[in-house]
């Protein structure tokens, strides 16, 4: 029988455990299938912060991250807006050493904030 387990611990985003009986079951990070994690968090694309402050329900996909990817996202979103991203800065807004996948969802976060009239702030 599988029972998981959520709570939020040490994390501000709700983490999940996975069991069957006693053993804990690694998860797989919805960014990279190889990320096998024994928590998982569930990461708006767009950061919820954002919407709250614009004061509009929240309208964003959630993905379950391991926690390396949902943080490295943070620091994604916060190093795109530290330089200015898009339009001044580096091309690459300062993430190029961020995995692939991670840099996308952090460029995702901006292009929702764009499309949907929120306005981009720190999220760590």
């Amino acid at each position: 029988m599988s029972q998981v387990a959520t709570g939020h611990a040490w994390a501000a985003a709700p983490v999940r455990i996975s069991y069957v009986g006693p053993a804990l079951q690694m998860q797989v990070c919805a960014l990279y299938r190889s990320h096998l994690s024994a928590i998982l968090q569930s990461h708006h694309v767009c950061p919820e912060s954002w919407w709250r402050a614009a004061g509009v329900p929240v309208a964003s996909p959630l993905l379950d991250l391991c926690p390396v990817c949902h943080y490295n996202c943070h620091a994604g979103i916060d190093t795109l807006l530290k330089n200015g991203w898009p339009g001044s800065g580096p091309p690459d807004g300062g993430i190029a050493v961020l995995p692939p996948r991670v840099r996308d969802l952090a460029q995702q976060a901006f292009h929702l904030a764009q499309v949907n009239g929120l306005t981009p702030a720190r999220t760590l």
